[in-house]
């Protein structure tokens, strides 16, 4: 079973379709990453991320990569990124 984490990203605002197409690459560029749940308003994105069949995924495995996919894929500006 896939554990999944809630990942609430900050902006400085963003376009909602922009933002919802960024966080489905995030899932096309690491393959093992799931994605649900995808919600943008505001300067707000959040989601929930976990690894195809692992239980024992931390948030830090899930912040690093969507920070290390941010600064390949500039397409806003984070100001923070949470993951619980």
């Amino acid at each position: 079973m896939t554990k999944m984490l809630n990942v609430n990203i900050d902006t400085s605002g963003v376009d909602k379709k922009e933002a919802e197409e960024w966080v489905n690459e995030l899932a096309n560029v690491y393959a093992d990453m799931e994605i649900a749940d995808i919600n943008v308003s505001g300067n707000k994105i959040a989601f929930k991320a976990g690894f195809a069949g692992m239980d024992d995924t931390e948030p830090d495995d899930v912040k690093m990569k969507i920070e290390e996919y941010l600064t390949m894929n500039e397409a806003f500006n984070a100001s923070n990124v949470s993951v619980r």
